[in-house]
This record gives structure tokens, sequence and C-alpha cells, in this order.
């Protein structure tokens, strides 16, 4: 049986094209600037990338909406927008859904930009690498990424189809209380909207069959429902900064927030102390000279001080975070 949902939107089964050759088109030193860009592009990846892993929970929320208006807004969608923006990817959204399938569009593609020479064939490969490495590592959802539209291939807008693995988009849309009902139980304490929604989801991922366990419900449930997978909980890569927005907006003037915003930051990127187990007394000499860590609020004084030159929101937050 396919596990191909009905209703899929036509989506184009054209490969994306491999890395733009040097070569392809333009002066030397057009290719020069292009490798440049591209290069800083993924440095800034390889930095932001990491610190941006979702719990479970959240992708769990992002799974269950089923339109392109409920996914939109999710707190995990936004971050992700907001993310791919900030490392050079430009303006992405979501134009295109169907289950195991998400179709995004960037109007204006900063990457084919950087190639004004190229033309005929597909040169969004760091768009496409981008949208596989934030599925697999950071939402832990194997995939498969195309490029399945380019302006530099006469296309309207460049698209990118996201394809989940339906095993991996399982383990993580599934909680205990949706393998009771999987299993024909109802969880305990659920009030019955809840209930609903839960099974109209499982429904959408075929994994129910007008109320009952589907062929591929069951094959999941016999396989890997039992599988003991332990999900770690953690905050998701978001939540400080919408600590902040509500600081701003409870204070009404920035300046007013900004002492409240400088010991958020601190507490989440200083370190506690860490307590040795025994005491001990460092051997010193005379001569030498450590000078102590600065206190919180010595480096809050410093940030505050920052703040007078900072031109904007996003300067002021990379300064305050530049004192750590």
């Amino acid at each position: 049986m396919s596990d191909m949902p009905p209703g899929l939107p036509p989506f184009m089964t054209s490969q994306a094209g491999g890395p733009p050759l040097m070569t392809s088109g333009g002066s030397f030193a057009q290719s020069l600037g292009a490798f440049g860009t591209m290069l800083k592009i993924q440095e800034t990846i390889s930095t932001r990338f990491p610190n941006s892993k979702v719990p479970w929970k959240d992708t769990r929320i992002f799974l269950r909406a089923h339109t392109i208006e409920s996914i939109r807004s999710t707190p995990l969608y936004g971050f992700m927008m907001r993310l791919f923006k900030d490392v050079g990817l430009g303006d992405m959204q979501l134009v295109g859904y169907a289950p195991m399938h998400y179709v995004f569009a960037v109007p204006g593609c900063p990457v084919c930009n950087i190639y004004p020479a190229l033309h005929n064939q597909k040169v969004c490969v760091a768009t496409t690498d981008a949208l596989h490495r934030f599925f697999k590592e950071e939402l832990e959802l194997e995939c498969m990424v195309e490029e399945t539209e380019c302006v530099k291939d006469s296309g309207a807008v460049c698209k990118f189809k996201v394809s989940l693995q339906p095993i991996s988009a399982y383990q993580v849309l599934l909680d205990d209380n949706d393998k009771l009902i999987l299993s024909g139980k109802r969880p305990p304490v659920m009030e019955q909207p809840e209930l609903v929604s839960r099974v109209e989801a499982l429904t959408i991922y075929k994994l129910l069959d007008q109320g009952k366990l589907s062929d591929i419900g069951q094959a999941y449930m016999q396989f890997a429902g039992s599988m003991a997978v332990k999900e770690k909980i953690f905050d998701p890569p978001w939540k400080t900064a919408e600590e902040l927005r509500s600081i701003v907006s409870k204070h009404g003037t920035f300046g007013s927030a900004f002492g409240e915003m400088a010991a958020k930051v601190q507490s989440v990127q200083v370190p506690a102390p860490q307590v040795p187990s025994a005491p001990s007394t460092p051997s010193v000499s005379p001569s030498s000279s450590v000078p102590p860590a600065p206190s919180v609020q010595e480096q809050a004084s410093k940030i505050k001080d920052e703040a007078k030159n900072a031109g904007s929101f996003a300067e002021l937050i990379a300064k305050m975070k530049k004192q750590n």
C-alpha cells in the first residue's frame, strides 16, 4: 500500500541541480565574489544551526498543523523563517502542504542574485542543503529536499519541496497518548476536543482509517511502536527572544526595560559557577597578577553604556551577547 496521501499539490519531479560551476559564466571577479558570498552564508549556517535544535514537543505542534495557515501560526515556523532570513537565504515562506510534504518558496531569492551570469540551471543548492540540514539535524526528521523551481531556470520563483521519511516523522509525531489511541484505548484525563483533534491528525497521517487502525498504523505499531525512545526535554531556541519581547511590552519604554533584559540574557548565557567538591588552595606566585572576573553588575553597567551607541534592537542584543 502506498503511503502517499491523496490530494498532493502538483509537485515537479526534476531534481535540484548541483553547485554552479565557477566557469559557467561571467568574469573571474564575479565568480570570486560569488564564492566569497556563498562562503559567508555557509559559515553563518554552521554558526547558527547548531544552536537551533528544537524539542519534539514543539515539532509535534508543527507536524499536527494540517493547513498552510495553521502551520504558519506555529512558533517553529516563525523561528525557522527568521533563521533562514538571518543566515542570508531570503524571505522564505510556506506555499504548499500535504501530509509529509512541505513546499517553500523564496521570492527574490538572494542566492540566485549571487550568480547574475548563470541561466538555464537551478543554482540554489545552498538553500536546498540548509533545508535538509535543518529538518534532519534540528528537528530530527529524516527527509529528502529538492529544488523544484528556480528563477535561473525560467521559474517564476524559487521553490523547494521537503518530503519527510514516514517512520522518522511518526517517531516525533506520536507521544504516549497517541500510541494509546492507536491501541484502541482512551488516554486518561483527556478532554473530548483534544481527543477529536488527535484522532483527526492520526487519520490525516494515515495511521487511522474511519476510527480504526489502518494497515500503515498496524505496521508502525508492530515494528516501531514498541521501541523505547527517551525524549529529551529542553527549551526551544526562541524562548529567550519571546521573553525579551514580553519584557519590552511590559515596561512600555526600552530604557526602563533594559536592565531586566540584560539580566535575562546574562542568566541564559553565563553558566553558574562550579562549586568544587573539596576546598583547594591554588599556588600563585607573589609576582603573578590575575584580574578578578567582572561581576554581573559590572557587566550590566558596561552593556548599558554600549546601548547608547546601538543603532537597532538586533545590534543591541548582539552587543549584550558579546559581553559574555
